[in-house]
């Protein structure tokens, strides 16, 4: 395995800035000639190529080779920070170090990473190299469950970090930290184009700009979700705006009864009402054992989760060709409007957040569905460079 010669200064790369921590390691070890570092760096990050959108739409997963400017036979490889601008016949695909040790086309191509920037390194790719770049990702990632990305705030200096579209998008970060992905970004790709037509046609229906569209319109109208949680949970608000406080579990109870059979609804929604409040109360009694709600605290609303799963759901569309890029940005700033309006604070809509998606998924065996959403929450309250801490949850100029 080899490196570029140690890089000198010139006028470009003193102006350029690592666009994450990723790129920050990488520019590091390339400047101590650190090989080992460079890979230690690259073993728990995303890797990224381009591949012809055709080809991709057909199929096809192969690597795209390059030749470099120097006549060497290369596949080129780019960190979440340093990936190209959006261009319309080209799609992103994503790939590891790990995945590339398994699947290397073969030893007359040296891996490229990120060209061009002074995070760039070429490396050798014979058996015994792709045998250390293993071992390395085995030790990296040894406390990681399998086949896991890990839990991390990306943030992009060449994305916005103040401002309306700043704040929406910190609305959609609980999926972001969960997925390793960067949180301030409307481009190309949230993630993986593949990935995203995928998830979109597999666990949405989504499969045309139109099935995008209503889908958006569900989530912008808190309709995705089931109504009877925050049917409960509005009579509750109004119980402890009137009573100034805390509103007792028997009150709460008898109000939904009451107003249900004002509504002639069916006895079975009462029992189903009556079943949801109990599961509401157990699962604030953890979120104030594990943070995620003060001593006294209650959710005043579980929208939360349309409006932050609206966030990733239009970058996902993006980057599934589905939606035009200013489409997507509009159902952003939308979704943080929302969120606004319906919240007092990162903290209030992070419970309600965390609430609507484990009253959909997790029928309280706080496993992963509620792991994914607490490791966000922690790392978004206490991390110092979080948009929850540098973004203001008010912003009078736009609500």
């Amino acid at each position: 395995m080899t490196a570029t010669p140690r890089p000198r200064a010139t006028a470009s790369t003193r102006a350029w800035r690592p666009a994450t921590e990723i790129e920050r390691a990488l520019h590091e070890a390339v400047m101590d000639d650190d090989r080992i570092g460079y890979l230690r760096a690259l073993a728990t990050a995303d890797l990224f190529h381009y591949v012809p959108k055709e080809h991709k739409d057909g199929g096809g997963n192969a690597y795209v080779p390059a030749d470099d400017s120097q006549g060497i036979w290369c596949l080129v490889m780019r960190t979440a920070g340093e990936r190209l601008p959006r261009r319309p016949r080209f799609v992103v695909a994503r790939t590891s170090l790990a995945e590339l040790a398994d699947t290397w086309p073969g030893r007359r191509y040296s891996l490229h990473v990120n060209p061009g920037t002074p995070a760039f390194m070429r490396l050798t790719t014979g058996a015994l190299d792709r045998r250390r770049w293993r071992r390395i990702v085995r030790e990296e990632t040894a406390e990681l469950p399998t086949d896991t990305r890990p839990t991390r705030l990306l943030t992009t200096a060449a994305g916005p970090r103040t401002g309306p579209l700043a704040h929406a998008l910190a609305c959609g970060a609980h999926l972001s930290v969960a997925n390793g992905v960067l949180w301030n970004e409307v481009g190309d790709v949230y993630d993986d184009y593949g990935r995203e037509v995928g998830l979109l046609r597999e666990s949405w229906g989504t499969a045309t700009a139109q099935d995008w569209q209503e889908q958006m319109d569900a989530l912008l109208a808190g309709r995705n979700s089931p109504v009877e949680p925050e049917f409960a949970l509005d009579i509750r608000q109004e119980l402890a705006q009137a009573n100034t406080g805390a509103v007792d579990a028997d009150l709460w109870r008898r109000a939904c009864t009451a107003v249900l059979t004002d509504m002639e609804a069916p006895a079975e929604a009462d029992a189903v009402v009556q079943e949801l409040i109990g599961r509401v109360l157990r699962y604030e009694s953890r979120f104030r054992a594990d943070g995620l709600l003060p001593p006294d605290g209650f959710v005043r609303s579980a929208v939360g989760y349309d409006y932050g799963r609206a966030v990733s759901f239009a970058r996902w569309g993006l980057s599934a060709r589905l939606c035009p890029a200013g489409t997507a940005e509009a159902s952003i700033l939308r979704a943080g409007e929302l969120c606004r309006k319906a919240y007092g604070s990162w903290e209030d809509f992070s419970a309600g957040y965390a609430l609507g998606r484990v009253l959909r998924f997790d029928t309280e065996e706080f496993g992963q569905w509620y792991a994914k959403v607490l490791e966000p929450h922690r790392v978004l309250t206490s991390e110092p460079g979080s948009p929850w801490r540098t973004i203001p949850w008010r912003m009078p100029s736009t609500v």
